[in-house]
């Protein structure tokens, strides 16, 4: 993992557009197979286009030599944001940023965790009704 890390240490250094950059899944806890992906979440400045998710994509699978999971963090479910941001810190340009989103999704992840929490009581609840 170490030198996966480095090497997007060294690639997100110059990229001022990537505000954020987290390495997370199952090459950040050392528990991947040789089929497994590389997941990194990437906040990015406003006005990002697709065009750049999509070269920042390839550049990525290019100096990895493996298939990228590139989650934006801008735009991604806060359950998923969650777990991204408390994977492997790669770099972290704002730390008043960092600090704001992390309150801000863990709450949010939280209560969509806690609605499907609820739901799948209510469904069970209506299951057993009905029988």
């Amino acid at each position: 993992m170490e030198e996966i890390l480095n090497k997007l240490k060294n690639f997100f250094d110059p990229k001022e557009s990537v505000i954020m950059a987290f390495l997370f899944g199952s090459v950040s806890k050392n528990k991947q197979i040789s089929e497994s992906d590389i997941d990194v979440a990437v906040w990015l400045k406003d006005g990002y286009t697709t065009d750049e998710i999509d070269k920042l994509w390839n550049e990525l699978e290019l100096l990895l030599h493996k298939s990228v999971d590139l989650i934006v963090l801008n735009q991604a479910y806060p359950t998923v944001a969650w777990s991204a941001m408390r994977g492997e810190k790669i770099i972290i340009r704002d730390y008043k940023l960092f600090i704001a989103k992390m309150l801000e999704i863990s709450t949010e992840a939280e209560d969509m965790q806690d609605f499907v929490i609820d739901l799948f009581k209510l469904r069970e609840k209506s299951r057993r009704e009905s029988v």
